[in-house]
């Protein structure tokens, strides 16, 4: 291997050490210390690569805001699925990481890195803030593809107010590792999901029942 093949590797290697102590720590407990423990390597490496902290996190959080988003997107502009299959895509890939971070079933540990470094947004420089907040637009972005398709294929009624349905799809993805957290089960997020989504069907779904003009 080259040098230039190894210095990937090991910038690689660092990126994946550090997503997974920011998600079980926040930003205030990454600590380059901990890293280079961790890779068997020395500080002055990690100063090398990537200069100092913030320039870890800046280039953490934009990979991972850039696969996040790369994998919604595909689920929430998918013109032949319905709402629903659409969030049960989500709630698959939220599973996925929050089995990442709790191996053993159910134990409440933090697994979405957004929201994380959201908990942490007063030690955040601006750059990291500001990214974060764009994801979220995004998100809203992208919600509204799909609640719009939905009432275009007649799955929701022309009339459903789409934008207060986009707030709360939104809010419970933007929240989604707070809820798995605070109730210690990844149930109760799958639970938050089917209760906003019936509510949804009933209101506004195909067999909803006509309202008063």
């Amino acid at each position: 291997m080259d040098n230039n093949s190894a210095g990937q590797t090991m910038r690689a290697q660092i990126k994946l050490v550090a997503e997974e102590l920011l998600v079980k720590h926040g930003y205030r407990g990454l600590s380059f210390r901990q890293i280079a423990e961790i890779l068997n390597t020395t500080r002055a490496n990690l100063h090398y690569h990537f200069g100092s902290k913030d320039g870890l996190v800046e280039e953490v959080l934009e990979d991972y805001s850039v696969s996040t988003m790369n994998r919604y997107r595909d689920v929430l502009t998918d013109t032949t699925t319905t709402l629903r299959t659409k969030i049960e895509a989500i709630i698959k890939l939220n599973r996925e990481r929050y089995l990442k971070y709790n191996p053993d079933g159910d134990h409440g540990n933090p697994w979405s890195l957004m929201t994380r470094l959201r908990s942490d947004s007063d030690a955040l420089n601006d750059k990291m803030r500001n990214r974060l907040q764009a994801v979220m637009r995004e998100f809203e972005m992208l919600v509204s593809v799909g609640v719009r398709a939905a009432v275009q294929s007649g799955e929701l009624q022309p009339d459903t107010p789409q934008e207060h349905i986009v707030i709360q799809l939104v809010t419970i993805i933007h929240y989604a590792g707070l809820v798995t957290r605070d109730n210690g089960k990844f149930g109760r997020l799958t639970d938050l999901w089917d209760a906003t989504l019936t509510g949804i069907d009933r209101a506004y779904g195909r067999k909803a029942k006509p309202r008063k003009a």
